[in-house]
C-alpha cells in the first residue's frame, strides 16, 4: 500500500484542514469526513523504525520561524525602555540590570526585560496574537471531549459541562464529543446528545486513540480556540474560562492546566501522585521542558498554532499532549499555565502501567528525533 500523504502537504498547498480518516460527524455543525479509514490506521505504522523521519524537517522549520515571528512581534510591542527599568529598580540596580537582564516569571516560563533594545525585524510579517472580536456568530471555543466506552458518565457530564458554559462563557461555543472506537453505548448516547443540544456535535472514529480523536476534532474545526478536557470532569470547571482567556485575548498560543503549581488543589492517591511527579521530572531532565504538568487532561490552543503543530505530532494516543507541548516550546510559542482544582476519578479505566511505558517510549523517540533534526531546547532561565 502506498505511503499515506503527509498531513502537512495539503496545508502547504493552501488546502483547508480536514478531518482524520473514517470520522463520522453528527450534529448541527457538520464536520469534514472525506479522508479514508486507511489513513488513520496507516499513520501508526509510518516510519516506526526511523525516528529522524518522524518529523518533517520542512514543517519543523516553518514552526520555528512561526514561533520566532511571534516572539519578535511580542518583544516589539512590550519592550521596556531602559529609563523605566532604572526608575523601577533604583540607581544602584540600574547598572546591574545591564549586566544581568532581570527576568519576570509567568508560570514556569521566563520573559527577559531588555532595556531599550528593539527586537530584530522578522523576515516576513510577524503573525500577531490579535485578541478576538467581542461579537461572534460562529463558535469561538470548540471544546473536545474524547471518549472511549464512557456510556455511564457521558450524558450527565456533558449536560453539566454545557450548563456551565451556557451560564458562564461569554462567547459562542461548541462541545465536540470525539468517540474513538467505543464498543458500548457511547456512540448512541453521543449522537442523541448532539440531536438534543444545539451546541453539541458528535464525532466517531473507527480506530482507538485519544490523540487520534483530538487530532480529528481539532483539524476539522474552524473555531479560533481549540480545547479539550476529560469526560470525568476531574478538573474543576471554574478553571475553564481562565484557561482560554489568554488565548482569546492574544496573550498566549497554548494554555494548560497544572496540578503541580502551588495554587492547585489536588485530591488523588499517593500512587498517581508519585507517578505524575516522576513523569514530569523525567520530562524536565530528558527534554528540558519548562511546563510543569504534561498529563493534565485540560488544555487549549489557538487554531493558527494548532495548524502548525498537528502535522508534526506523531503519537496518536496518550503521549499526544506531551509531544504537542514539547514541539510548541521548542518553537518558542508561549504556554500559559493555570492552577486547577483536580479530584482523581477512582473508576478511571486508564491502564497506568501501559500508559507509563508508552510515555517512556515517546520521550525516547522525541529525544532521538529532535537531536537528529538539530532542534535545540529552550530551557527557561531562573532569576538570581
Amino acid at each position: 500500500m502506498a505511503a499515506p500523504e503527509h498531513p502537512g502537504a495539503a496545508r502547504r498547498a493552501g488546502a483547508p484542514a480536514q478531518h482524520e480518516s473514517g470520522a463520522h460527524a453528527v450534529g448541527p455543525a457538520e464536520l469534514d469526513t472525506e479522508r479514508s479509514a486507511e489513513y488513520v490506521a496507516g499513520r501508526t505504522a509510518e516510519h516506526v523504525d526511523n525516528p529522524s523521519a518522524l518529523v518533517d524537517s520542512g514543517l519543523l522549520a516553518e514552526l520555528v520561524e512561526f514561533g520566532t515571528a511571534r516572539r519578535t512581534q511580542y518583544d516589539a510591542d512590550h519592550v521596556v525602555p531602559a529609563e523605566h527599568v532604572r526608575d523601577d529598580l533604583g540607581p544602584t540596580a540600574a547598572h546591574d540590570h545591564h549586566d544581568r537582564h532581570p527576568e519576570q516569571r509567568t508560570g514556569n516560563h521566563v520573559i527577559s526585560i531588555r532595556p531599550g533594545r528593539a527586537a530584530a525585524p522578522a523576515q516576513a510579517p510577524a503573525p500577531r496574537r490579535a485578541p478576538l472580536p467581542t461579537h461572534h456568530d460562529e463558535p469561538v471555543l470548540d471544546l473536545v471531549v474524547p471518549v472511549f466506552n464512557e456510556e455511564k458518565d457521558l450524558e450527565p457530564n456533558v449536560r453539566r459541562l454545557h450548563t456551565h458554559l451556557r451560564d458562564t462563557f461569554p462567547y459562542p461555543f461548541r462541545i465536540t464529543i470525539a468517540d474513538n472506537a467505543s464498543t458500548d453505548g457511547t456512540a448512541r448516547i453521543a449522537a442523541r446528545l448532539a440531536l438534543d443540544i444545539a451546541e453539541v456535535t458528535s464525532l466517531r472514529l473507527p480506530v482507538k486513540g485519544r490523540g487520534r480523536a483530538l487530532r480529528a476534532a481539532w483539524s476539522g474545526s474552524r473555531a479560533p480556540v481549540l480545547a479539550y478536557l476529560d469526560v470525568d470532569l476531574s478538573t474543576g470547571l471554574a478553571a475553564l474560562l481562565p484557561l482560554v482567556a489568554p488565548l482569546i485575548s492574544g496573550h498566549s498560543d497554548l494554555a494548560i492546566g497544572t496540578r503541580l503549581a502551588s495554587g492547585s488543589r489536588v485530591v488523588r492517591g499517593p500512587k498517581r501522585e508519585v507517578i505524575s511527579r516522576c513523569y514530569n521530572t523525567l520530562l524536565h531532565w530528558a527534554l528540558a521542558v519548562g511546563f510543569s504538568d504534561a498529563q493534565c487532561g485540560f488544555k487549549a490552543v489557538r487554531r493558527e498554532a494548532a495548524e502548525r503543530l498537528l502535522p508534526l505530532v506523531r503519537d496518536e494516543e496518550w503521549f499526544f499532549d506531551t509531544e504537542l507541548l514539547v514541539l510548541a516550546e521548542r518553537a518558542g510559542l508561549r504556554i500559559h499555565e493555570v492552577p486547577v482544582d483536580w479530584v482523581d476519578d477512582p473508576d478511571s479505566s486508564v491502564d497506568i502501567l501501559a500508559t507509563a511505558l508508552a510515555d517512556l517510549r515517546g520521550i525516547a523517540r522525541m529525544r532521538r528525533t529532535l537531536a537528529a533534526t538539530g532542534t535545540r531546547a529552550r530551557r527557561p532561565r531562573t532569576t538570581a
